[in-house]
């Protein structure tokens, strides 16, 4: 499914009055988060993690045989781009041991991703241009994915950060995106991702939100 959500804010606002006791409020919040954890994936190395879906009243998420999907996510949004093989894997073993479901990462990088190569030497584009990722920085993103899918983990998977789509000097057009988003799509649909279209920038104009649909109707395409 494509989320247009940023799910790592979650927000708390006067949810109890001043007279409720401290104690109440811990021990409320702390079976509100412990709860769920009987539902949390094993690691799964037999085979792909089971696909997610809307579930019929559109307010959770579910497998597709209808089991509640617990999401406890954690942000990495560098980890395609500054992290090693090695230390992904020890990262994303040791958040499968804390029980988290899902990491959430960027393809084409907030901190100068655009320019400054991964651990291997490698740029995710040609040219900065969209419609031409470089096979080796992404055989680096497949290693990642199909590590953490091996461990249990979903990958929450932004294409781009939000400023290649809304600064002055953006790569994206609607043409482009709709391009880059089926291709994305097509390579990683048999993986464990839920696709995610944010990047912290506000949707302040028509084409933005026309980048933005052009992307999510690529995506489509391309994961089916």
């Amino acid at each position: 499914k494509i989320l247009s959500s940023y799910p790592h804010r979650i927000m708390f606002t006067k949810l109890f009055s001043e007279n409720h006791s401290v104690t109440m409020i811990l021990f409320i919040l702390t079976a509100l988060l412990l709860a769920p954890l009987a539902a949390l994936p094993a690691a799964n190395k037999s085979g792909p993690l089971p696909r997610l879906k809307l579930s019929d009243n559109h307010r959770f998420l579910v497998t597709a045989d209808g089991k509640p999907f617990f999401w406890l996510g954690d942000t990495a949004w560098e980890l395609f781009h500054r992290l090693n093989r090695e230390e992904a894997e020890r990262y994303l073993k040791h958040r499968a041991a804390q029980g988290f479901t899902v990491i959430q990462a960027v393809v084409l990088a907030e901190l100068d991703g655009l320019k400054d190569p991964n651990p291997y030497g490698h740029t995710p584009l040609a040219g900065n241009d969209p419609t031409k990722p470089n096979e080796d920085y992404f055989k680096h993103v497949d290693w990642i994915v199909a590590k953490a899918n091996s461990l249990g983990l979903y990958l929450g998977m932004l294409p781009t950060w939000g400023n290649n789509w809304y600064s002055t000097n953006a790569i994206f057009t609607p043409e482009n995106a709709a391009v880059y988003g089926e291709w994305i799509g097509k390579r990683y649909r048999d993986a464990g991702i839920v696709w995610i279209l944010g990047g912290d920038r506000r949707v302040a104009n028509d084409t933005h939100r026309e980048i933005l649909r052009a992307m999510a109707r690529g995506l489509r395409a391309g994961a089916g």
